[in-house]
This record gives structure tokens, C-alpha cells and sequence, in this order.
């Protein structure tokens, strides 16, 4: 288990920062090396990676062709890789995920 899924009082920390902690620290992994590093299944760990894709501070990385032989990968499992096998996530931080909304800001409109 990552060090980070206990506090220091020995409380359970949520798994979600337990997640991001462990990817963190690694900067690029697998869903499975996430799942195995916090002991959760893949499936939840692929859920965890996503919310902080959605949140912007993980970008997901489609590996191409990692693990086929022909070079360019399209999941259709005749390698025996899984479709989460395929890809990878990276820790982008929270300056990254603040200049990707530098790029796309909001704007607030005033109501008449």
C-alpha cells in the first residue's frame, strides 16, 4: 500500500488522493501499477485516474502500439492487450492544469 493511505494517526486517507499521491510520485504509470500500488481493482482505479483527468491535473497517454507487434496498436485484443493496457497516465500538476484553462477561460456575461 502507498504510504500516503494513512495519515499520520493512522486514519484512512481518501483513495482518490491516495491515487494521485502514488501517480505523483511515479509521474507515468499504468491503471494497473495505480491499482496495485493502492490495492484497490482496476476497474475503481481506472474510475480514480479519470477524475483527475477530468480535473486536469492527469492526462491519459494512448500508447501506440506498446505492446502489438504490428506498430500501431488499435485494441483489438489479438495481442492480448486490454484496452487499459493500451494506456498509460502522466502526472501533469497543478500549474499545467492552470494553463489549460488560461486557454480555454471562461467568461462571465452580464445579465440584462
Amino acid at each position: 500500500m502507498h504510504p500516503a493511505a494513512r495519515s499520520a494517526e493512522g486514519r484512512a486517507v481518501n483513495p482518490l488522493f491516495t491515487v494521485r499521491d502514488c501517480l505523483r510520485d511515479r509521474q507515468l504509470a499504468s491503471a494497473a501499477e495505480i491499482a496495485a500500488c493502492v490495492q484497490v481493482p482496476l476497474p475503481v482505479a481506472e474510475d480514480m485516474l479519470a477524475h483527475w483527468v477530468q480535473r486536469g491535473l492527469v492526462e491519459r497517454l494512448d500508447a501506440q502500439g506498446a505492446s502489438c507487434s504490428s506498430g500501431s496498436c488499435q485494441r483489438c485484443g489479438a495481442c492480448g492487450a486490454s484496452k487499459s493496457a493500451a494506456a498509460v497516465y502522466q502526472w501533469r500538476g497543478v500549474q499545467t492544469a492552470a494553463q489549460s484553462v488560461a486557454k480555454h477561460p471562461v467568461l462571465m456575461l452580464r445579465s440584462a
